[in-house]
């Protein structure tokens, strides 16, 4: 039993260099076939200095992060999204899975959040992640969100949102949400 934390380390480690490995060898293939990052995915002047307690940071937002670890949360050893280069280590809580699509949660150095979504076919267009600097964070808000090839947009959303206005979107799980259908 001792010997067991460290076993969880090793593998956590291994699975950012996994992690690290697919962004820096995941290409973009014709634009117009995958999804695209909202205006809010990349905002300009963001700061990249990382903060303290990051995973702290982004869980005074999203209370997915404050749960405890479970085999669930472990992202796909042959995930083929563009996860953060600067993921927190076991970070990631799984949210959700809808039609075959699963969805996490993650932190990132500089306080903020990412959503991942990973389907199992690896040339899906649900397979992406799109994040938000700490500076984005605000309660019961969207932080980001993705916009497929049929305009249905999933959101990464902060604690305590709550949709309204012409076009309400559907909650998937606390802190993701679409477009309705038909949308």
């Amino acid at each position: 039993m001792n010997g067991r934390p460290g076993f969880v380390r090793l593998f956590a480690g291994v699975i950012g260099a996994v992690i690290v490995s697919a962004v820096a060898l995941t290409g973009c293939s014709d634009g117009d076939a995958a999804p695209r990052a909202s205006a809010s995915a990349h905002p300009t002047g963001a700061s990249t200095t990382p903060r303290p307690n990051p995973t702290t940071d982004a869980a005074d937002y999203f209370s997915i992060l404050r749960q405890p670890v479970t085999a669930a949360d472990a992202l796909p050893e042959e995930d083929q999204t563009t996860a953060a280069a600067d993921m927190v280590p076991d970070s990631a809580r799984f949210a959700v899975e809808r039609d075959g699509t699963k969805y996490w949660i993650a932190a990132v150095a500089d306080g903020g959040a990412c959503l991942i979504a990973r389907n199992d076919d690896p040339d899906s267009v649900d397979n992406y992640a799109v994040c938000a600097g700490g500076q984005d964070l605000e309660p019961a808000s969207v932080i980001t969100s993705m916009i497929d090839e049929q305009e249905h947009q999933t959101l990464l959303v902060s604690d305590g949102y709550t949709s309204g206005g012409p076009d309400p979107f559907q909650e998937l799980a606390p802190n993701v949400w679409v477009s309705a259908p038909g949308d």
